[in-house]
């Protein structure tokens, strides 16, 4: 491999169904939480259903629960929301949001969720604003200045298993599925590991309301 992608320069893939676990080919940079390298196999299973006694890797735990990782018509709305200021535009997608609490926690005055509407784009400058979109892991903000939607990064290829939460995954890593799901940003988005999302195969949070718990990552 070569910068991240697979022999043929391709990029690497994530293939799956609605009862399988995540195959993952052709990549070179998986780390846990505290960004510590993780064993990289040519293709690897990952696990979906939350109930692995390998995870991340996959052990053939979902067959024996009966897996099926299906979107269910009680998720939150999968569709993005605008907030107007004089500079910029924050675009947000609560379907596909993993509540990773960067944006509260990193710009408070922009991001409140005991506010309405939680989201002031007029809260700070806009380089600020932009720089804390450009740390969501999931997608679910994005931003528009001028008249260009933003939200993407250059990276290479990489995944990385959040402690208690999703696959973070970054660099374009290609998705296919038998759902035909799309990722609201193609560079970056969030996978399930827990099997309680909503929005399947995407994070929505569920991990914490489930207490979903795995020291290893």
């Amino acid at each position: 491999m070569k910068n991240g992608y697979g022999p043929s320069g391709a990029k690497p893939l994530i293939v799956f169904t609605k009862h399988s676990p995540c195959l993952v080919a052709g990549l070179k940079d998986f780390t846990n939480s505290r960004g510590e390298k993780l064993e990289v196999r040519p293709v690897m299973s990952l696990c979906r259903c939350g109930q692995s006694k390998e995870r991340p890797y996959c052990d053939g735990s979902h067959s024996a629960a009966g897996f099926a990782g299906e979107k269910e018509d009680c998720r939150a709305p999968d569709s993005l929301r605008d907030y107007r200021g004089r500079d910029i535009i924050v675009h947000f997608n609560l379907g596909v949001c993993s509540h990773s609490g960067i944006c509260v926690k990193g710009l408070p005055n922009v991001f409140d969720v005991n506010k309405k509407p939680w989201i002031n784009a007029d809260g700070a400058g806009a380089r600020d604003i932009i720089a804390i979109i450009e740390r969501c892991p999931s997608g679910a903000l994005s931003y528009t200045t001028g008249t260009e939607r933003r939200g993407e990064i250059e990276r290479e290829p990489a995944i990385r298993v959040d402690r208690n939460g999703p696959l973070e995954i970054s660099g374009g890593i290609i998705l296919l599925d038998d759902m035909e799901s799309k990722p609201e940003l193609a560079e970056h988005y969030t996978l399930c590991r827990c099997g309680r999302t909503k929005n399947s195969p995407f994070c929505d949070g569920n991990h914490i309301s489930c207490r979903f718990w795995d020291d290893k990552n």
